[in-house]
């Protein structure tokens, strides 16, 4: 009685157990469907293929945008140069051309005569032409005339006993200054036979100072070109 007693509870289990089991296959296959373990795989791995894709895609695209935002930084980087060479030169132009006040070393030269010499400005004004261009073969940056800035269309010519520079009478004693090099000017100007011998010899008194900080006004005319037009090289090209 007891082992029939026995059978009959391990039957029982063995009951439980396998309705255990059949419910927990069940449960799984509600779970994955009728997709089988290799098809999920396959379509994970493509899943996967997809996504490298994509990521590749991106990483070449970033490179791309990597390298036109360094041309970029290296053509504004040049424009940006081209700007302030330009910038630099126009305002030399500037100078040059008597658009500034300006100031600097150089050297102050005047001209003078005896009170009972009898010199015509207006008959020896070719000598201060003359000086006008030994201060510029010199290399000075800026020169004036009693005042007067002397520019490439300053106009130096006699009148009656004297000389008008930009239309203003000009009389002894003449003052001219000339920022640059005072050694170069004073040698430019002094040498054997030079210009300031040539003043001398006719009657004039000369006498150089060196300043370490000479200060020359703007010239205020205004030129008005007519006939000269700009050229435009990227047209002209």
């Amino acid at each position: 009685m007891k082992k029939m007693w026995q059978k009959v509870m391990m039957f029982a289990i063995s009951l439980i157990l396998g309705i255990i089991l059949i419910t927990q296959v069940r449960t799984k296959s509600n779970v994955l469907g009728n997709i089988s373990f290799g098809d999920k795989t396959a379509e994970m791995n493509e899943e996967l293929a997809k996504l490298n894709l994509e990521k590749n895609r991106l990483r070449d695209e970033l490179e791309s945008l990597k390298q036109k935002n360094k041309e970029n930084e290296e053509l504004f980087k040049s424009a940006e140069e081209e700007f302030l060479r330009l910038s630099e030169e126009l305002e030399v132009h500037k100078i040059i051309s008597g658009y500034y006040d300006v100031k600097g070393p150089g050297t102050i030269i005047t001209i003078d005569a005896d009170p009972n010499a009898y010199l015509s400005l207006a008959s020896s004004h070719q000598y201060i032409l003359a000086l006008i261009s030994y201060l510029n073969n010199a290399g000075v940056e800026a020169i004036s005339i009693n005042g007067q800035r002397y520019t490439n269309y300053t106009e130096i010519v006699p009148v009656l006993e004297h000389i008008n520079v930009n239309g203003v009478a000009m009389v002894l004693p003449l003052e001219i200054k000339a920022i640059g090099n005072s050694d170069t000017i004073k040698a430019s100007l002094n040498f054997v036979g030079g210009i300031v011998s040539q003043l001398n010899n006719i009657g004039y008194i000369i006498e150089t100072e060196d300043s370490d900080e000479i200060f020359i006004q703007r010239y205020d005319g205004e030129k008005q070109f007519k006939y000269a037009i700009p050229i435009n090289r990227d047209e002209d090209n």
